[in-house]
C-alpha cells in the first residue's frame, strides 16, 4: 500500500490537508483534511512504512498503547483508501 500519486500534504492556517495536484486535481475537486495522528500516517506511508511500522511510529509520539496505535492506522488508512489516495 502507498500513497496515490498526485498528492502533496502541506499545511495552511494551522491545519494539515492533502492537495491534489496534476490528473488528482482532474478527478477529485477540494482538500482532504488530516488531523495531526493522520498526517503522522501519511508521512510514513510517504516513507515506506507498513502498518506494524506506522503503529510503531504513533506508539513512539504519542502516549498510546500498540492496539490503540494500530486501530487509529487502519482508521486513517481506511479512510485515505474510501477517498482513493490509496494504491
Amino acid at each position: 500500500m502507498k500513497l496515490k500519486e498526485g498528492w502533496v500534504l502541506t499545511e495552511m492556517d494551522g491545519e494539515y490537508v492533502a492537495v491534489p495536484t496534476k490528473e488528482s486535481a482532474e478527478t477529485f475537486s477540494g482538500v482532504v483534511r488530516l488531523n495531526e495522528t493522520a498526517k503522522e500516517i501519511w508521512e510514513g506511508l510517504a516513507d515506506g512504512l507498513d502498518e506494524a511500522g506506522l503503529a510503531k511510529k504513533l506508539v513512539s509520539l504519542y502516549e498510546v498503547t500498540p492496539e490503540q496505535a494500530k486501530q487509529a492506522v487502519q482508521n486513517v488508512i481506511a479512510a485515505l483508501t474510501a477517498e482513493g489516495l490509496l494504491v
